[in-house]
């Protein structure tokens, strides 16, 4: 037998590490031999290309088709907006031309109808313009006529 007696620490520091490097080799080797079962595994099987289709024999019509099939619906909904926002637009000249045939207000009024315009009473207007009820009353009933007012 061998005598286990004579080993130094070297010879067994030694011998260790000729186990251990043959360990790592036998991991390695199973670890390649599994990775290549799983990769064989999952790689899909070939699938027969199938055959491609002939492309139609009138595509620019047949996307035309498509994309009318698409925008129609939007268009209508842009068409609708397009005429309700005509129809304001029409109101609002109208008003407009409504309010450039009115007469001018006198400078020395434009405040007076301002606080008209904002809601204050005739009373109210007369003390902070310097003027008399009867002229604020005027002024209100103005703002009231060009739709400036509350209508109390």
């Amino acid at each position: 037998m061998i005598d286990l007696s004579a080993l130094g620490w070297k010879e067994a520091a030694l011998l260790a590490l000729v186990i251990l490097a043959g360990y790592m080799g036998y991991a390695l080797v199973r670890l390649s031999m599994l990775n290549a079962r799983r990769t064989a595994e999952a790689a899909p099987p070939p699938v027969p290309e199938a055959p491609v289709p002939p492309p139609p024999v009138d595509l620019q019509a047949e996307l035309d088709m498509l994309l009318d099939a698409r925008l129609a619906p939007l268009m209508q909904a842009l068409e609708t907006r397009l005429d309700l926002i005509e129809d304001r637009l029409d109101g609002v000249s109208r008003r407009l031309e409504t309010v450039n045939q009115l007469p001018p207000v006198a400078p020395q009024y434009s405040e007076a109808l301002s606080l008209a315009a904002r809601g204050l009473s005739a009373e109210d207007i007369a003390e902070q313009c310097d003027m008399s009820v009867g002229e604020a009353e005027l002024v209100r009933t103005l703002a009231q006529s060009r739709g400036m007012g509350d209508r109390t």
